[in-house]
């Protein structure tokens, strides 16, 4: 009996088996499928001594404009900061700078410091920034001749 009730658990088995594979089945493909990753790349113009101003006098404020260029395919933010190369430090605490672009203020303080918020660029774009440097009208006599040499950056960082 046992033996009986065994062979019959198998033949449920195989003939539910086969009965699983009675279902038709196809498959296409799609060929030559290709992912290719996105590119930042931004430019500047002038690439050379845009924000040098000579002379500049207590109580002006003199403006620079700088074109800066998404030549990649992703959209981009943009962030501009300058670096002291070399210079008096006292002159270069005392400079004031506004940043803006298309009438948006992006840094408005000491050009010591300037970092500006992120500014948008759609690639195949350009923004103009335009920065304001000043001399506060309360700059003292020891400032006469004093220089600064900078660096200007721009940082692109993909936008998300």
């Amino acid at each position: 009996m046992k033996r009986l009730l065994a062979c019959a658990g198998v033949i449920a088995a195989v003939l539910s088996a086969g009965g699983a594979r009675a279902y038709f089945t196809a498959q296409t493909e799609v060929k030559d499928n290709v992912i290719t990753a996105g590119t930042l790349a931004v430019s500047v113009e002038p690439t050379q001594s845009a924000l040098s101003i000579a002379p500049l006098a207590p109580g002006e404020t003199v403006v620079r404009t700088v074109d800066v260029a998404n030549t990649g395919v992703l959209a981009l933010d943009a962030v501009t900061s300058v670096a002291k190369k070399a210079g008096y430090t006292d002159f270069w605490n005392a400079l004031t700078c506004t940043a803006t672009a298309d009438g948006v203020v992006l840094y408005e303080g000491p050009f010591a410091t300037m970092r500006t918020a992120p500014l948008r660029i759609p690639a195949g774009q350009t923004a103009r920034v335009s920065y304001a440097i000043g001399l506060p009208s309360t700059a003292g006599n020891d400032l006469q001749g004093d220089y600064v040499r900078t660096s200007l950056y721009v940082d692109a960082e993909q936008a998300h």
